[in-house]
Parts: C-alpha cells; structure tokens; sequence
C-alpha cells in the first residue's frame, strides 16, 4: 500500500480520535457510533457508505432482524475478504453479542483496526484473541 494512503489513514484516526459515541450517531460534532465511523472515515477516501437502509434503528434491532447489519455490508457490493487476507481499508464485521454481528470497523494493517467503542470512543485493537474469535469476515471497499 502505498505511502500516501498510510498518511490518509493516520490524518484519518487523528480526526476521529476525540469523537464521542453517540448512538445511531452519524456527525462528528454531535457524536457517532461504528457505523457512523464507518461511513465518515470511508467518506475521506472517496467511498459511500449509507448511514442506514432506510428504516428507523431502534436500540435493539438486532432482536427482530438479526441478519441486519450483515446484509447492509453485503449489499455493497464488494468481494469478501477472509482473516488472512486482510490489508488496509478493508471493512472487517464482528459479532459482539448474542451471535449476531453488530459490530465493524476498518484495517489499518493485516493485524489491527480501528473502531467505535460505547465504552471508549475510537480504539485501535489487534486482531487477536478477543477480536479474532469475534471476527466473522470482512469486505474490500478499496482494490
């Protein structure tokens, strides 16, 4: 990957490092979830990513629509990925809870990412252990 895309990447974290969680947030100034990460950070590099598909996202959507989310990354379009053939920018999707994936965020290497955290705001975390068993696969946004 190339050196300009490396510094895009680090500006990138560096804009979202003080961002606030906010719940089906999707604006920097007012706060933002994973999604709204994904879809601001994504915007940077030229790439639209719907903030939703439509429909109100109530707090616990997952529980009437569980392939929900999954079928939203999907519906992007993109070739999937698996965990050994992860590079920068790939959009990676995780389950959190309850067995259904809710969670994603983007590569910034083959062995770590970054993403929104209710807890902590944005976090860069390996892709071990926890992560990797959370993993569930991920999509290449950027050939």
């Amino acid at each position: 990957m190339n050196e300009n895309i490396q510094e895009k990447i680090r500006e990138g974290i560096r804009k979202y490092r003080y961002a606030k969680f906010l719940r089906n947030g999707r604006s920097l100034e007012e706060g933002i979830d994973c999604l709204g990460f994904i879809k601001l950070f994504y915007k940077d590099f030229g790439i639209d990513i719907p903030g939703d598909d439509g429909k109100p996202i109530e707090e616990e959507w997952y529980r009437a629509d569980p392939e929900r989310y999954i079928r939203g990354i999907k519906s992007l379009g993109c070739r999937n990925v698996g965990i050994d053939e992860l590079q920068p920018l790939d959009l990676a999707y995780f389950v959190v809870n309850h067995d259904v994936i809710t969670h994603a965020g983007i590569m910034i290497s083959n062995r770590e990412f970054v993403h929104m955290s209710p807890k902590s705001g944005l976090l860069i975390s390996k892709l071990e252990r926890h992560w990797r068993r959370r993993f569930r696969g991920a999509i290449r946004l950027i050939e």
